[in-house]
């Protein structure tokens, strides 16, 4: 515990920290954002342009006639005492208006997504699919051979990936949807997952890694369920976007600014210093961008195109259609930067300030997100309770921690 004294130290110095970095950033950031360089991987779609609109006006823009939400809950990876990791994740798709599906709610139907990993077994990895009446169910196991680091990780990563557009896939030809909008949480690719298995591909830091996912057809088709989403929809004239409610990369740094004027830890938080002096009761909000390229791991300074290198995916359609556009909001009422993602395909069929003002009217009257979302959200969570069943289910010693020791929840 900290003393009267020590306490007033700190403080004093936090506070003119505060107020010197305060008087500085914003406008610091403004600058450089009108100056960004983007002639290389990243480019703008449309004109650069940071700007505010009233909540209220954004509210009345006309919204699509159905909006369609998926989201997944999910348990954070779980460890046991014999080396297995496990995470789970259920993914449910509403709409907005509600609708039903032979007399049920949308969201009775769900798909499960069960992802293990064990140093043990070797050779057993195994990818099984069943299909109950409402619920589809994927099991995934993996072994070292498989993945020997970044365990956590893939199984989190995985259990996501085959489980949210696995999911709005199926409910897409479950319903036969040809009209209205579509939107997930979450981003668009899983980048950090494609660039595992690059690395199997190509060969060099793949060994670092020591991943071998591809040598699984199956495995790779669940990796490619966000490109066969993307071209279910564009084959439907459908508008498909996500929600990256934490966009922790450092893509628009890396790309469109010198070393020397990268001063924030992400793209997120420079974002927020650009569109933090939006009114409290407008959002804040950027023009389209689009991203064609990601920094190689194989070679210093060159450049991959995602999903395109990777060729097991066999794309349907032209690779720079899956280029993935965007554009940044900042909703002053939960202090928070958005990235809203899209495949360039979309603009083929939907045009981009129509769509751009969709979104921000879904998100006017949300609060940080649309209200399909936080919907899907609220359905699919697994909860602390949920998560201790499933530990203690198991049979399994869970690994405790010397928190865990002291009675925090598992």
């Amino acid at each position: 515990m900290l003393s009267s004294e020590v306490r007033r130290l700190f403080l004093e110095e936090l506070k003119t920290l505060g107020e010197r970095a305060q008087r500085t950033v914003s406008h610091q950031a403004r600058q450089l954002f009108a100056r960004l360089q983007l002639d290389g991987p990243i480019t703008a779609l449309t004109p650069l342009e940071q700007r505010a609109e009233p909540l209220l006006k954004l509210a009345q823009t006309p919204a699509s006639p159905v909006v369609y939400g998926v989201d997944g809950g999910s348990t954070r990876p779980m460890h046991f005492a014999d080396g297995t990791t496990l995470c789970a994740n259920q993914a449910v798709f509403l709409a907005d208006p509600p609708a039903r599906h032979r007399g049920l709610p949308l969201e009775t139907w769900r798909t499960i997504a069960l992802v293990s990993h064990s140093f043990q077994n070797i050779g057993e990895a195994r990818v099984t699919h069943t299909q109950h009446e409402h619920v589809h169910h994927w099991s995934i196991h993996l072994t070292k051979d498989f993945v020997e680091r970044e365990v956590e990780y893939v199984v989190k990563g995985l259990a996501d990936v085959t489980s949210e557009p696995t999911h709005a896939l199926e409910m897409l030809k479950t319903l036969d949807i040809r009209e209205g909008l579509v939107i997930l949480d979450g981003a668009l690719y899983p980048i950090g997952l494609y660039y595992y298995l690059l690395g199997e591909l190509k060969g060099e830091w793949g060994y670092r890694w020591g991943v071998r996912l591809s040598d699984r057809e199956d495995l790779v088709a669940v990796l490619a369920a966000p490109v066969r989403l993307i071209e279910a929809c564009v084959a439907r004239k459908l508008p498909i976007v996500t929600i990256n409610k934490t966009p922790e990369t450092r893509w628009l740094l890396r790309f469109c600014l010198d070393p020397a004027e990268r001063r924030w830890a992400s793209d997120r938080q420079f974002m927020t210093a650009v569109l933090r002096d939006t009114p409290r009761d407008s959002l804040g909000y950027t023009n389209w961008f689009v991203q064609e390229a990601y920094p190689s791991w194989e070679e210093h300074g060159s450049e991959i195109d995602l999903p395109k290198a990777v060729s097991d995916f066999a794309l349907r359609l032209d690779a720079d259609l899956y280029h993935v556009a965007f554009f940044y909001v900042y909703d002053p009422r939960v202090r928070s930067v958005l990235k809203i993602e899209t495949p360039r395909a979309v603009f083929q069929f939907c045009d981009a300030e129509r769509l751009r003002k969709m979104l921000l009217g879904e998100i006017a009257r949300g609060k940080g997100v649309p209200n399909v979302i936080r919907k899907a959200d609220s359905r699919a969570r697994i909860t602390q309770e949920e998560r201790e069943a499933l530990i203690r289910a198991s049979g399994l010693d869970p690994d405790y921690s010397y928190n865990l020791s002291r009675g925090e929840s598992l």
